[in-house]
């Protein structure tokens, strides 16, 4: 009885489970509002210079709930010339093993990040590039 309700669900001990999606992080996102929850009195609360768009600026691997800052070492960082002067560096997470892990998205001007589920995927990999003479601009994080 057992087989035939593995069967009837499409599962048994020699198939696997389909790999998720592989996922980039969007590389912006709308601006965000922000308040102050608690304003002392004789005081206004204003937004200073409020953004239109916030740009994907950080990724990290979060190895527990998101409320606290348990962040993953890299496995991998691998830095080579773009033919062009300048640097591209690859960084990769490997994340077997690291269940519960979230891919935090963090984007310029905001607090404000975006976090996904890890578990099922096997590998997350950050690409900084920095054209000659200038700063590492992060190009793509993303996971498969």
């Amino acid at each position: 009885m057992g087989g035939a309700v593995l069967a009837a669900l499409g599962l048994s001990a020699g198939v696997a489970m389909a790999a998720p999606e592989p996922f980039s992080c969007p590389a912006q996102i709308a601006g965000t509002a922000q308040t102050a929850q608690d304003v002392p009195a004789g005081w206004q609360s204003v937004v200073d210079q409020p953004v239109a768009v916030h740009v994907l600026q950080g990724f990290r691997i979060n190895l527990g709930p998101l409320d606290t800052a348990d962040g993953d070492v890299p496995d991998d960082t691998v830095e080579k010339g773009d033919g062009k002067g300048g640097k591209r560096e690859t960084t990769t997470w490997k994340l077997a093993g690291k269940r519960g892990a979230y891919a935090v998205c963090q984007y310029a001007a905001t607090k404000l990040v975006l976090a996904r589920p890890l578990d099922g995927y096997t590998q997350c990999t950050l690409v900084n590039h920095r054209r000659r003479e200038g700063v590492y601009r992060l190009e793509s994080a993303g996971c498969q």
